[in-house]
């Protein structure tokens, strides 16, 4: 009775409603701390595409002085007032949002590119855990097998059919299946902490398929989410060196000034001039100097990052191909041979036609095939985990 009840649990845990990845990966884009970060680091650009766009505060310089007289009455009184207004000329105003937009655009790209990463580690830890999930089943499935056998064992025993070495044996099996049952069960719980601390709310179930394989789409080099961060980066700093050169030119100013004058005092001079600073001739070299050797820079950089892409799309699917034959070898010639094998090796068992050693040999072989198979399907996801964060799975 209480290895009935003992079965029934481990039914309704296995196949309790857990969350799917579709559900987990809702739940975690907006509830992840760590993207909520990521964007926020994008959205700091919004300042500078304010700035950019703002014409400079005037400059006001007031000068009071303290008049005395003879007739013992003094006072202070505006001596000089002046305010100045500088302008921004060369098309500077506009090359300077320009900078800023595409930083934007860039910051943008980046943030995909780390919401890819991020969809690929949830993905990765999902398919862990639902790979633990299935070791979980496949050692009830063995402890199943062993408590079938150890009750036939026992009840041969008790009619004098059976030695008491055997009985001991299928004793022992037992108990390894139910050690073993139990680290499963362990290891799929910490599994699920783990997809849970990643996603940034608890889970305490999955469902999905592991055998559930999706197919490698072909990427656009061009449009993976570093590449156009790069492309956009080189444009920010062409755009940056277009600012430079713009101000370098002389940089212009309007003043309109008020002064008292020195000899008829209470009276006021007012005046309208202009203020230009005189260019040098290696005024803000520097700053293009170093702008034009960061683009040669991200230059190279995208060139690599173009070849490292190729070579790893090619990867991935000549390794995700190996894998998929592998998974159908296993399921149309190892599991039915192993699964035929075993029912024969109980039946013969029964039969007194093979031996407790022999028939335990048989129903490890079953299991291990099993695992087997789990563990190469686990790598099958773990390899789209990989693709995902390339730019699969949009």
């Amino acid at each position: 009775m209480i290895y009935r009840y003992l079965v029934l649990f481990l039914f309704m845990f296995s196949t309790g409603h857990g969350e799917t990845f579709d559900q987990i990966l809702s739940k975690a884009l907006q509830k992840s701390p760590y993207l909520k970060a990521i964007e926020n680091q994008t959205k700091e650009v919004e300042g500078e595409i304010k700035s950019a766009k703002s014409i400079p505060n005037p400059e006001v310089s007031l000068m009071f002085g303290r008049l005395y007289s003879q007739s013992d009455e003094s006072g202070v009184v505006l001596t000089e007032f002046s305010v100045e207004q500088p302008l921004k000329l060369w098309g500077s105003r506009k090359k300077a949002i320009e900078e800023s937009l595409i930083r934007k655009s860039a910051y943008m790209f980046m943030f995909e590119s780390e919401k890819r990463k991020f969809i690929s580690e949830l993905y990765t830890a999902f398919y862990t855990a639902v790979f633990k999930k299935e070791i979980m089943k496949i050692k009830q499935k063995e402890y199943q097998i062993t408590k079938d056998i150890y009750r036939f064992v026992k009840k041969s025993y008790q009619l004098g059919e059976e030695t008491k070495l055997n009985l001991f044996r299928a004793e022992k099996d037992l108990k390894v299946a139910q050690i073993e049952l139990k680290q499963a069960e362990t290891e799929y719980s910490i599994s699920l902490k783990d997809l849970s601390s990643l996603s940034g709310f608890e889970v305490k179930d999955v469902e999905g398929e592991l055998s559930s394989i999706k197919d490698l789409k072909n990427i656009d080099i061009n449009q993976i989410p570093q590449i156009n961060y790069l492309k956009k980066i080189i444009e920010t700093t062409e755009k940056g060196i277009d600012l430079q050169k713009a101000l370098a030119k002389p940089q212009i100013s309007i003043e309109f000034a008020a002064s008292e004058d020195e000899v008829d005092l209470g009276k006021y001079e007012f005046g309208i001039g202009i203020k230009a600073s005189i260019p040098v001739f290696y005024r803000n070299q520097g700053e293009i100097i170093k702008l034009i050797y960061k683009k040669k820079g991200y230059v190279n950089l995208l060139k690599q990052k173009k070849i490292y892409f190729r070579s790893k799309l090619n990867g991935l699917k000549e390794k995700y191909a190996v894998l998929i034959k592998q998974i159908d070898e296993i399921n149309q010639q190892i599991i039915p041979s192993v699964s035929n094998a075993l029912k024969l090796g109980e039946k013969s068992f029964k039969l007194k036609e093979i031996t407790l050693f022999e028939l335990s040999d048989l129903r490890k072989q079953y299991i291990q095939a099993l695992i087997y198979r789990a563990q190469i399907l686990k790598q099958i996801h773990h390899t789209f985990g990989e693709y995902i964060k390339i730019g699969g799975l949009k």
